[in-house]
């Protein structure tokens, strides 16, 4: 619309408008604020909102603060995963008008504002990997049979079965978890009790099915990976760990201790043996590894063996000369 149509459309809705250049002057604030777009057409300025500028996007284009904005765009960088698809895409107008706010402005205050985002990362503290990449609409599909709390029809590739063709399976979307790059549903099958784990990039395709479901209201997400430990694989219960771990190679466990209950013993080389009570699963046993020969398993007896097992055959790989 052009600057005098918009006018004569307030006019109409009952606003009392008694200049157009007071409209004109308006548009360019919002169209500054990254609410609008302009487009010259002969003489006159053509008008349009800008895609995903409305509710309240387009109410908050000229109130929202430097601060609001940097929080926003904070929020957008580093929990865009957490955040469910749908309410994503409701947000993405307010995610533009907090980015074109930061840009406005040259004062000093402004300036660090907008420059805030290139000062701040986040780093996976694992061994950097080119993770799969997850069809956007596989992660909307299950985003909204989540939040909507719908039965969801997936075609699963499991581990397990390389060689097996994937069959559909119909499940009851519980929860989403982001680790190490990968992103997990947690899921309940209708035939069977245990919730299970399912990887986003694995799947061959998601449907939302029209069919609701009654969320279990004995589960806990939170509780489902603190408590039960399923992130962790495979679990097996807890164990007495103690480990040695030699001079220099030790700030991991005194600087951030593996349980609450973890004891330390200093020797006289500065090696230590900590003690403490554990859950045995494959993700202690790959942390436990990360140390080479410079952590030495103690107890629990079986551990140690299990251990001294692999040393033997990696020690055997390395004996070859190729």
């Amino acid at each position: 619309m052009t600057t005098p149509e918009v006018a004569d459309a307030l006019r109409r809705s009952g606003l009392s408008v008694q200049h157009n250049k007071t409209v004109q002057r308006r548009l360019e604030a919002f169209r500054d604020e990254g609410v609008v777009i302009s487009d010259k057409i002969g003489n006159a300025l053509a008008w349009q909102k800008k895609e995903g500028a409305s509710g309240v996007a387009a109410k908050a284009g000229g109130m929202m603060t430097f601060d609001e904005a940097l929080a926003l765009q904070a929020l957008k960088r580093f929990a865009s995963r957490q955040i469910p698809a749908l309410v994503a895409n409701s947000l993405a107008g307010l995610f533009d008008v907090a980015q074109e706010r930061l840009k406005q402005g040259m004062g000093s205050n402004t300036r660090r504002h907008a420059s805030w985002n290139k000062k701040v990362a986040v780093v996976d503290s694992g061994f950097q990997l080119l993770a799969p990449v997850t069809p956007e609409s596989i992660f909307l599909s299950v985003s909204e049979a989540l939040f909507s709390e719908q039965l969801l029809e997936i075609v699963y590739h499991a581990r397990s079965s390389p060689d097996k063709t994937p069959e559909a399976r119909l499940v009851m979307p519980l929860g989403l978890v982001e680790m190490a790059s990968f992103v997990y549903l947690v899921a309940k099958r209708t035939s069977k009790p245990d919730p299970a784990m399912y990887r986003l990039d694995r799947m061959k395709s998601a449907q939302v099915c029209p069919d609701p479901f009654s969320y279990p209201r004995d589960f806990s997400l939170e509780k489902y990976i603190a408590q039960e430990r399923q992130f962790d694989f495979l679990p097996k219960g807890d164990i007495k760990l103690a480990v040695r771990f030699a001079k220099g190679r030790n700030h991991a466990v005194l600087e951030a201790p593996i349980s609450g209950d973890q004891t330390v013993e200093t020797h006289p080389d500065g090696s230590i043996t900590v003690r403490a009570t554990v859950i045995l699963s494959e993700r202690l046993r790959w942390w436990l590894r990360s140390f080479g020969p410079h952590a030495e398993i103690l107890e629990p007896r079986s551990l140690r063996k299990e251990f001294s097992a692999e040393a033997k055959a990696s020690a055997r790989l390395y004996e070859k000369d190729h």
